[in-house]
C-alpha cells in the first residue's frame, strides 16, 4: 500500500498553486501536458500583471508632470550676474517676484538718544520690601536671617 501527500509550507495559495497541485495528481502522460499549459498560462499572466502596473505608474507619473507643470506657472526668479566671477566688480543678484513684497518698515517704541522723554510710570525696585504685606514679609525673613546667621552677610 502506497500513501502519497502533499504538503504546502507558508505563503498563499493561488490559483497556480491549486491547478499545479490538480495536474500533478493526474494520471501520467496528462499530468506533464497539464503542467506545461499552466506554466506556459502563468508566464502569460505574470506578463500581462506587469503591463497593468506598468501602465498604472504610467498614468501616476502623467498626474505628478501635470502638477509640476501647474507649479511652474509662478513667476520664475530673475538671476543677475554682473561681471566675471572671481574678479573683481563681480556680483550676483536673484529676485523673487514671490518674496519681493519684503517687509514693513518697524518704528521703535524706545528713545536712542539721551534726551528723549522718559517712561511715565517708574519701575520699582524688586527688592524694594517697603510696599505691600508681602514684601514687608520677605523684608521681615531677611532681616531676620542676617542676624541669625543664615544669610551670608557682604
Amino acid at each position: 500500500m502506497k500513501i502519497e501527500f502533499h504538503h504546502r509550507w507558508g505563503g498563499q495559495e493561488t490559483w497556480y498553486t491549486k491547478s499545479m497541485d490538480w495536474a500533478r495528481n493526474q494520471k501520467y502522460p496528462w499530468n506533464q501536458i497539464y503542467k506545461g499549459i499552466i506554466q506556459w498560462l502563468w508566464k502569460h499572466w505574470v506578463d500581462g500583471k506587469i503591463e497593468m502596473e506598468m501602465d498604472s505608474v504610467d498614468k501616476q507619473t502623467e498626474s505628478i508632470v501635470k502638477q509640476w507643470e501647474k507649479d511652474d506657472e509662478r513667476p520664475r526668479p530673475e538671476i543677475v550676474e554682473t561681471g566675471v566671477f572671481g574678479e573683481e566688480g563681480w556680483s550676483i543678484s536673484m529676485s523673487d517676484p514671490n518674496l519681493d513684497r519684503g517687509s514693513e518698515e518697524s518704528e521703535s517704541g524706545m528713545g536712542t538718544t539721551s534726551n528723549e522723554i522718559r517712561l511715565a510710570e517708574k519701575i520699582s525696585d524688586p527688592w524694594d520690601y517697603s510696599g505691600d504685606w508681602n514684601d514687608a514679609f520677605i523684608g521681615f525673613d531677611n532681616e531676620f536671617r542676617k542676624h541669625s546667621g543664615d544669610v551670608e552677610t557682604r
